[in-house]
């Protein structure tokens, strides 16, 4: 069986998708379900040893889909990536992401959390941590999370212009949300 296909039919990446796919309503408990996975798949990960070639082979192909804006599609193999290699910080933030998109902000936040557990100067992490509570209108911890990314992104990258302009970015959405 191919990489793609074990990555979709992992149990603990069902269960998350399954999750994923129920509302709020129907699992009130979704974040903590979700955290529960997670940790059982990242004490799972030190023991299993996926072959490197593997990983870099399911992250192009969901990388791939991603672009291709197949969201869907993309987040089995995201989490499988995320539950099997938890501290490479792509896989974690792409899934955050691909939530995020889908509209489930909430355990957006849990994946771009756990990264800035995992390293507190990951400021894109901090960036869509903010937007996810912009998402679910908390308005005053959102902009307090902007700020301190805004802090994070000076910090770490000085005079890039790109994060000039994401500063740029982040000032209109703190405005927005007056």
């Amino acid at each position: 069986m191919d990489a793609f296909r074990i990555a979709c039919a992992a149990d603990e990446v069902r269960a998350m998708v399954a999750l994923v796919n129920s509302s709020f309503s129907d699992a009130p408990d979704k974040v903590a379900r979700l955290q529960d996975s997670l940790g059982a798949g990242m004490q799972k990960a030190l023991v299993d040893a996926w072959p490197d070639d593997e990983v870099e082979r399911v992250y192009a192909e969901a990388y791939r889909l991603f672009g291709e804006e197949n969201y869907r599609e993309a987040l089995p193999l995201a989490l499988h990536l995320s539950v099997n290699r938890p501290l490479d910080q792509r896989f974690m933030f792409m899934t955050g992401m691909i939530l995020q998109v889908l509209g489930d902000p909430l355990l957006a936040a849990t994946f771009f959390a756990t990264l800035l557990t995992l390293d507190p100067n990951f400021t894109p992490a901090a960036f869509r941590l903010a937007e996810c509570y912009s998402m679910v209108g908390q308005q005053k911890e959102a902009r307090e999370i902007f700020e301190v990314a805004i802090d994070m992104g000076r910090g770490t990258l000085g005079d890039a212009d790109d994060f000039y302009a994401l500063q740029r970015l982040m000032a209109e959405k703190l405005a927005s949300m007056n």
